[in-house]
C-alpha cells in the first residue's frame, strides 16, 4: 500500500462509502427527541419580549410619578421662598 493510498483511507471508514453518499444519506441519532415546537418557542419569545416592555412602561410610569411628586415639592418650595422674599 503507497502512501498516497493511506492518506486516502481514513481510519474507520471501510464500507462507509465515499464523502457524497455519507453526506446525503439518512442516519437516525440515538437521543434526538430534544426538538421543541417552532410554534411554541414563537409565542415564548413573543410572551417574553410583551413582559419585557410592560416591565419598561411600569418602571417609566413609577419614575414619572417619582419626579412630578419631586417638580411639586420645589416649586412649592420656590413659592414659599418668593413668598418670604415678597417677590410675587
Amino acid at each position: 500500500m503507497s502512501s498516497e493510498q493511506a492518506a486516502q483511507e481514513a481510519p474507520g471508514s471501510a464500507g462507509q462509502g465515499t464523502a457524497d453518499d455519507r453526506s446525503t444519506s439518512f442516519r437516525a441519532v440515538e437521543g434526538g427527541n430534544q426538538m421543541q415546537s417552532g410554534e411554541k418557542l414563537l409565542v415564548e419569545a413573543y410572551a417574553i419580549i410583551w413582559i419585557v416592555i410592560l416591565v419598561f412602561v411600569a418602571s417609566m410610569f413609577r419614575r414619572q410619578r417619582r419626579l412630578d411628586r419631586r417638580i411639586e415639592t420645589l416649586e412649592a418650595a420656590l413659592q414659599k421662598a418668593r413668598a418670604k422674599s415678597g417677590g410675587e
